[in-house]
């Protein structure tokens, strides 16, 4: 990795977000400055993506998403007011590790979801009530990353631009039904999985069935200017994309620099995504890699989604990289949260890369630090660690969980806590590369053993 040179100074860096988040990007920048006064490694991503070219794009979808929070924190504050005894007990568990949404969670979520449609996601304002209902699934993250090459319709049916992709689903299409995992039809191993986790029965099948017609749904809904304009310029799209891209420059640096330095075929290298979700991250820097060099390393494709294992196969194979991929369909961690060991994955061999970027931000801090160790253990010497971890110093930063409705529970963390993490796990600080996007939603961490 490169030596950091620490000479830019802090003014440097610009407004994240154009700084439409003043408070945030105050707090950011005194974040990152610090960290360098104590010789944390820190930068600044660039910014590349297409929506800092239209920065009233950006300016004027903060302040439409802005206003529909505000009237849906109030919506939210008056509701737990009138259930004060109830609330109190859900916030106890609401803080408890892998504790999933109980009856209380839901009730509140049930409530808050007529007006997030009315808000955001309805007939009248986006329409994109088909990507909402992916929430929690990977498969909302396929829409994100294609957000400029989707084709874009007014809701009257009129072609704005004309893009690569028909709908909102944008690579994914009805092949991906066609996928087996572990040589079984998807659909029974997603009964199967509901079967392992409690579920019974009949109840799996009814929920796998509504599973697969949202899903379908999704496949076939149209990309109206206004969801569009959302997906194209709001803060969380943007940090997604950029950390894709900065994880993926990462990769295709390292691969580079390994195969000239050891005199290695990129061919042999070997890499690993760890809750790969789709993958589609991972196969578009293979892709990339494959056009620059002509090689591809062999990478692992490791989740406990089959949906979004099948999806990854589905995309793999339309890219020409199905020979480059294993997928492994396992159980993440233990119900006590202890991670999978990677030893029945990965036998005696080693990574070049492990990476899982898209990850930590859901886990408590003892998992985190396991995981860390877990996956040094399977780095080669000179091996690249690529993690990450959505910024509690962001714009918008209540959007998410609150008009966006995401349902798994996100860990924001200061950029800090990340640094003391990965030490406690046993990395020196100086082996520790931080850089933060351009957005000031993700920090994306490179640890080089």
């Amino acid at each position: 990795m490169e030596n950091f040179r620490n000479e830019r100074c802090i003014a440097e860096a610009g407004d994240f977000l154009n700084g439409v988040d003043h408070e945030a990007n105050k707090k950011l920048n005194e974040e990152i400055a610090d960290l360098r006064s104590e010789e944390c490694r820190v930068k600044i991503g660039e910014k590349t993506d297409p929506a800092y070219n239209n920065p009233d794009g950006i300016k004027d979808t903060y302040n439409y998403l802005k206003r529909g929070d505000a009237e849906l924190k109030e919506i939210r504050k008056n509701f737990i007011h009138k259930n004060l005894a109830t609330a109190a007990i859900a916030n106890v568990l609401d803080k408890t590790p892998f504790v999933k949404m109980g009856k209380w969670g839901k009730k509140v979520d049930l409530y808050l979801e007529f007006f997030r449609d009315k808000l955001l996601y309805g007939e009248n304002q986006t329409a994109s009530k088909p990507w909402h209902n992916q929430r929690g699934s990977a498969l909302t993250f396929l829409t994100i990353p294609e957000a400029y090459r989707l084709r874009v319709s007014r809701k009257n049916g009129e072609i704005l631009s004309e893009g690569k992709y028909p709908t909102m689903s944008g690579p994914l299409d009805e092949s991906v039904f066609d996928e087996k995992i572990n040589g079984l039809p998807l659909t029974e191993v997603m009964i199967q999985d509901k079967i392992n986790n409690g579920v019974d029965k009949a109840t799996a099948i009814e929920e796998v069935e509504k599973r697969i017609s949202e899903v379908r749904e999704f496949i076939q809904a149209p990309v109206t200017e206004e969801f569009s304009n959302v997906i194209r310029h709001c803060a969380d799209s943007l940090g997604i994309r950029e950390r894709v891209e900065t994880v993926n420059g990462l990769s295709i640096d390292h691969l580079k620099k390994v195969a000239e330095k050891e005199n290695r075929s990129i061919d042999d290298m070997l890499v690993m995504s760890f809750g790969c979700g789709t993958g589609l991250a991972t196969l578009k820097m293979l892709k990339k890699l494959k056009d620059e060099t002509g090689e591809t390393p062999t990478v692992i494709l490791l989740d406990q989604d089959p949906l979004s294992l099948a999806a990854a196969q589905s995309l793999a194979k339309k890219w020409n990289l199905e020979d480059k991929i294993e997928v492994h369909c396992e159980r993440l961690f233990s119900k006590l949260g202890k991670p999978l060991s990677l030893k029945g994955v990965l036998g005696d061999r080693k990574l070049d890369i492990a990476e899982d970027s898209g990850l930590r931000e859901y886990l408590p801090d003892g998992v985190y630090k396991q995981l860390t160790r877990e996956s040094l253990k399977f780095l080669r010497t000179g091996g690249l660690m690529i993690t990450g971890n959505m910024n509690v110093n962001r714009p918008q930063k209540e959007f998410l969980h609150g008009l966006m409705g995401w349902v798994p529970k996100v860990r924001m963390r200061s950029i800090k806590e990340g640094f003391k993490l990965l030490q406690k796990s046993g990395i020196p600080k100086e082996s520790i590369e931080a850089t933060v996007t351009a957005s000031g939603v993700y920090t994306v961490f490179a640890i080089e053993t």
